[in-house]
């Protein structure tokens, strides 16, 4: 998967942090979370949604094909869960999910049955059957979502597949006024860096207006924020995201920033009250780059 480049951390020798694909690409539990509450509040009778064990003895065929032992529980029942609440969901919605947590199942299998093979020398390994059905399913839920309009669907087949036609799909969609996801921006970010910085930039502060929650947001997105003003020699820019990085987190030094200041003999008592705004409105979920004004830095 695209990383953000932050040139300017190795350079400096500062704490490496998260990839801005922190969340998107294996986040997919809440989106499970999402999708179960929907199912759950569409009717009184779902507050109570049967047990993993009930499902399997009423739907015999959600669980048959999946190792049943103790190993991967909870990726099986990720699974198992889906399968039971969108049975006859006819949308691609669920199916994004559903990929994730075949994935998870799968790395979790293999794992378990290297385990196996070791213990039993050589035996047949009881969760071949897992593996099997791990890959058969995400297999037919690739060839079934390959020209999905979803916007997750879009973004999993050019990350896991390299498929263009379905970067395109995404990009044009991510380009939208319809985006209310900050972290599909972040992931179009990962790809605009590579060629068109200017782009780059106006699409993570629109990320960053998405946010509901300062606390959700991951620090990357700051540092990646400084290399693109470091890159492109400016440094008033590249200052006050290092400012905003370290007001977030308190583990990045201030070292760089006073450094930065001196050197290019900054304005910073002025850099320094525009990151002041920026952390206000990031708080208060208010972040808008034309109102504070941040092309003119």
């Amino acid at each position: 998967m695209t990383k953000l480049l932050i040139n300017f951390m190795k350079s400096k020798n500062l704490p490496v942090l998260g990839t801005l694909f922190s969340n998107f690409p294996t986040g997919y539990k809440n989106v499970i979370t999402t999708l179960s509450m929907t199912v759950m509040l569409s009717g009184c009778s779902d507050w109570f949604e049967p047990t993993i064990s009930e499902i399997c003895e009423t739907n015999s065929e959600m669980c048959l094909d999946l190792s049943l032992d103790a190993r991967c529980r909870h990726e099986r029942a990720d699974i198992i869960r889906l399968r039971y609440n969108h049975q006859t969901d006819t949308s691609d919605a669920f199916k994004y999910p559903l990929l994730l947590a075949f994935e998870d199942y799968l790395v979790c299998v293999e794992e378990a049955q290297h385990i196996e093979h070791i213990k039993r020398k050589g035996k047949e390994a009881t969760r071949l059957k897992g593996v099997i059905t791990a890959q058969r399913e995400l297999t037919r839920l690739a060839r079934e979502t390959k020209r999905s309009l979803d916007p997750y669907l879009s973004y999993y087949h050019w990350s896991r597949h390299n498929d263009n036609e379905a970067f395109h799909r995404f990009e044009r969609y991510a380009a939208s006024n319809k985006v209310n996801d900050p972290e599909l921006l972040i992931s179009l970010a990962s790809a605009q860096i590579k060629t068109d910085p200017e782009r780059t930039i106006n699409t993570l502060y629109k990320a960053l207006s998405l946010y509901k929650d300062a606390d959700d947001i991951d620090s990357a997105v700051y540092l990646s924020l400084v290399s693109l003003g470091t890159d492109k020699e400016n440094y008033r820019m590249a200052y006050v995201w290092l400012g905003v990085s370290e007001y977030f987190d308190e583990n990045i030094p201030s070292a760089r920033r006073e450094s930065l200041g001196k050197k290019f003999n900054l304005p910073v008592d002025i850099l320094d009250s525009v990151v002041s705004d920026i952390v206000s409105a990031l708080d208060n979920s208010q972040f808008d780059a034309s109102a504070l004004k941040l092309h003119r830095l």
